[in-house]
């Protein structure tokens, strides 16, 4: 490894947290610095054409960092989506909460890059910690009664999801008897405690990837977050839990139980699930936060097959890492797009509204697109008649109604932006940010780092007759459900963010910001001392019934572990 790497390694993780020095000196020049702090890693995953590792016997427990096809891929995404937000959110920050908001983005950015490279349990496990629960800041800076509540959603799921990953990490280095990823999934596939240790990992990683049930605090999240949070929230930091899959799991290899069907078919529900409540939404980015889980769902689908057939496995790694590129930009492009204003003017509100819709129907695999390289190349990776597991004869139907429900979707927010968005001008930093994740989404695609031709055949960007009519067929039959549904229906049912979760009896929400301190008048301290009082018993009883849950949760964990053992 070069020392040109090392440094872009070391810049790369330290740059966001050497940031941090700069927030206590005067002005606001140093928002300056955020589409600037992903740049190292952007040109780590460029210049490094061949895989490398490096070890760091100094940081924490002998670490080792490390850099292949798979995590150039990740990388080239986490940064490129960052750097594009950092310019969007130039022209979208106030100047209320500024160092908050740069405080917690630069502790999640560096979170984020670091678990890419990451080689090793313990440095692995502490950037994605870092991301994980530095992120909580961003969920709620508007302070508002929906952004705490989605906040505690948030914090109070991501604290299950790092339990159970953490306990899943720790049995599987036990087996291993090392702290390696590379050596995790040997170690797993053949330990007496495999089928444990495989649940504990989908689980643990499946909160951060919005597995169905696990998914609550992604529909919450989105519409409350700042933008530029949101989309490297839906476009980067969802697939750390893909890519914690992809590292831990014995892709390739035998494994016990049936977890690999059982994965196709959560991914089938997170599909066709989140599509339907997602068009019942009314905020364009609970769309796309229903979107996401419906295009993770697609994934996971991808890994189970994966899992479930280990001789197919090394042809579809590349594809899951394809889509995630793929999905990633045009994600994060729709959620920047929710806070540009459509122009004024004929011209320039036409070249809008054909930039807003290009990378959604990217998505749906419009031809000519990445998302049409990408639905391609999972097609043949799931060809049935090359696949030995149980659900092989389902999975053409279900990509085919996937696609469907993926334009859907875009067609719903579609027509909520036409109908919420206000027309007016636009800074230069947002404009330019949104504008950045477009082109990257058409065009960064074709940069890979393997060849296109070994996952679909050539030419790939001119797909044959029977590739035309796979990938048009989905987006006619959207359109014509699309068309139907406006014509017959004139208002969509209502489902609630959180879906399932609006179930849960909870106290309303008292909207507020956090900065701000209510003013304390000498005649209002017997109204104040009786809202603390109520205040203090409703705390008393949550910390009651939470303490429970967590220790039956740690009960059920402790009884799991010792019956495998």
């Amino acid at each position: 490894m070069t020392p040109t790497l090392q440094f872009l390694a070391i810049a790369a993780v330290g740059l966001p947290l050497a940031w941090l020095l700069t927030l206590p000196l005067a002005g606001r020049w140093q928002r300056f610095g955020l589409p600037l702090l992903p740049l190292p890693a952007l040109l780590l995953a460029l210049v490094s054409e061949a895989d490398w590792q490096w070890s760091l016997p100094w940081l924490l427990m002998d670490s080792l960092w490390l850099l292949d096809d798979l995590r150039r891929t990740f990388l080239t995404l986490t940064a490129l989506l960052w750097s594009a937000a950092g310019v969007f959110a130039l022209g979208y920050l106030e100047s209320r909460n500024l160092r908050r908001f740069l405080v917690f983005w630069c502790l999640t950015l560096c979170g984020n890059l670091g678990l890419v490279i990451a080689g090793d349990v313990a440095s692995f496990y502490s950037f994605f910690a870092l991301m994980t629960f530095a992120s909580y800041g961003l969920v709620e800076h508007d302070g508002t009664g929906e952004a705490l509540r989605a906040g505690r959603v948030y914090m109070a799921m991501a604290v299950v999801g790092e339990m159970l990953l953490l306990a899943g990490l720790m049995l599987a280095a036990e087996e291993a008897d090392s702290l390696l990823l590379t050596e995790l999934a040997d170690a797993v596939a053949e330990a007496p405690r495999a089928e444990l240790i495989i649940g504990l990992l989908i689980t643990g990683f499946g909160v951060k990837a919005g597995l169905p049930l696990l998914h609550f605090w992604l529909p919450l999240a989105h519409p409350v977050a700042p933008t530029p949070a949101s989309a490297v929230l839906s476009g980067a930091m969802i697939k750390a839990g893909l890519l914690g899959w992809l590292l831990t799991l014995p892709l390739g290899q035998a494994s016990p139980g049936y977890w690999g069907d059982l994965m196709v078919g959560a991914g089938a529900v997170a599909s066709l699930g989140g599509a339907l409540a997602g068009v019942c939404q009314r905020q364009a980015k609970a769309v796309l936060a229903y979107s996401s889980i419906s295009q993770m769902g697609l994934m996971l689908l991808l890994v189970g097959a994966a899992l479930a057939t280990p001789e197919r496995a090394l042809l579809i790694l590349p594809v899951i890492a394809l889509y995630a590129l793929h999905h990633g930009l045009a994600k994060g492009a729709l959620f920047l797009s929710t806070a540009v204003r459509p122009p004024g003017g004929n011209p320039a509100r036409w070249a809008y509204w054909l930039l807003l819709a290009l990378p959604g129907f990217s998505l749906a695999g419009l031809p000519w697109t990445s998302g049409a390289l990408a639905k391609l190349a999972m097609k043949e990776a799931l060809a049935k008649d090359q696949l030995t597991m149980a659900t092989a004869t389902w999975l053409s139907p279900l990509m085919t109604a996937g696609a469907v429900a993926t334009l859907l979707l875009v067609l719903r927010f579609l027509w909520l932006q036409y109908r919420q968005a206000e027309p007016g001008a636009n800074s230069r930093w947002r404009t330019a940010g949104w504008l950045l994740t477009v082109a990257g989404s058409a065009l960064v695609f074709w940069w890979l780092p393997w060849q296109v031709g070994e996952l679909v055949e050539q030419p790939y960007w001119l797909p044959k007759a029977y590739q035309y009519a796979s990938l048009l067929t989905p987006i006619g039959l959207a359109l014509v459900a699309g068309l139907l549904t406006a014509l017959l229906v004139r208002r969509a049912p209502a489902v609630p963010p959180g879906d399932l979760l609006a179930l849960w009896p909870g106290r309303p929400q008292v909207p507020g910001r956090l900065s701000t301190m209510p003013a304390w008048p000498a005649a209002n301290t017997q109204r104040w001392a009786g809202r603390f009082s109520s205040l203090t018993t409703g705390a008393e009883n949550r910390l009651r019934s939470g303490g429970l849950l967590a220790l039956a949760v740690l009960a059920l964990l402790f009884i799991l572990i010792n019956q495998a053992g």
